[in-house]
């Protein structure tokens, strides 16, 4: 079985598309919207999938917002209970219930050694999503884990410069949470999994590679493009193959919203990684435009 899997790995990297990041007119779509698109701007869905207009410009080149908006007690923590996809915990930065009658549930919980899986969403996004939803709910009725979904909702519904800028503090509470955990409830590396969608997979590579202890795997889903791979802003923090022991990112609107380049210890992209996949329209149907 083992020598199985890795010949199946193998011939998946072998076949995997790890080509240069290319301009938009270079990626085989149709262009309706001038040259400055994705450069300038371009459509970005939110959790519902419906399209959103944004800007790309940056304090660098000629757009100004305020940097400095705190983000503190604007990330929510759900640590399910069982296999319920319904029921969870909230817990605080530190790992610790907000409601003491759960401080014996969390503990049992927590200490287990079951596979950690921490899953978050992107811009304008949150964890009740079905981006974070479908992937918690697969998890919990087909395996034997313990989930934590993270909510930032409240920070991913803003314009996307910005909320892009606050990736490296979102993901700096994230580290925070997580070294709480490995302390507090003695889960070792091995068990943590991170998985991020779009800003998300930015943001759990940020957290893990600021932990205090060497992360087992990340999984970034489309990797978001805008501003952190073309055009790309100085001050972003991406997903790196570093920051965990393993790092896999699946590219399926990679060059468009997602990033192109590889990003991870493995990466992979299907039907080539470019939109629209099969199964879907064009940019433009996608986007309903």
């Amino acid at each position: 079985m083992f020598l199985n899997n890795i010949n199946v790995l193998c011939l998946i990297i072998c076949l995997t598309d790890f080509s240069r990041s290319l301009p938009y007119d270079n990626l085989n779509h149709t262009n309706l919207y001038g040259n400055d698109y994705g450069t300038k701007w371009i459509y970005f869905p939110n959790g519902d999938g419906f399209p959103h207009y944004v800007n790309l410009r940056t304090p660098e080149n000629g757009i100004k917002f305020d940097m400095r908006r705190p983000i503190d007690g604007l990330i929510e923590f759900r640590l399910y209970i069982g296999n319920d996809t319904y029921s969870y915990i909230e817990l605080n930065e530190i790992g610790q219930p907000y409601e003491k009658i759960y401080q014996d549930t969390t503990m049992m919980i927590m200490s287990s050694h079951k596979p950690l899986k921490i899953i978050t969403h992107g811009w304008k996004s949150s964890a009740d999503k079905e981006g974070v939803e479908d992937i918690k709910t697969a998890y919990l009725e087909t395996k034997n884990v313990k989930v934590i979904t993270i909510d930032w909702s409240e920070v991913a519904d803003s314009i996307y410069p910005w909320v892009a800028y606050q990736a490296k503090g979102i993901g700096a509470k994230v580290a925070q949470f997580i070294s709480a955990l490995h302390k507090r409830y003695n889960i070792t590396g091995k068990q943590f999994h991170l998985i991020g969608h779009s800003l998300g997979a930015h943001i759990m590579g940020i957290a893990a590679s600021r932990s205090n202890f060497t992360v087992d795997r990340i999984t970034g889903l489309d990797p978001a493009r805008p501003l952190f791979e073309y055009p790309s802003f100085k001050h972003l923090e991406n997903l790196d193959p570093s920051d965990a022991d393993f790092v896999d990112v699946i590219h399926t609107c990679c060059g468009v919203l997602g990033y192109e380049a590889p990003t991870g210890t493995v990466d992979f992209y299907p039907n080539s990684g470019f939109p629209p996949q099969p199964g879907c329209g064009s940019i433009q149907k996608i986007f309903g435009l």
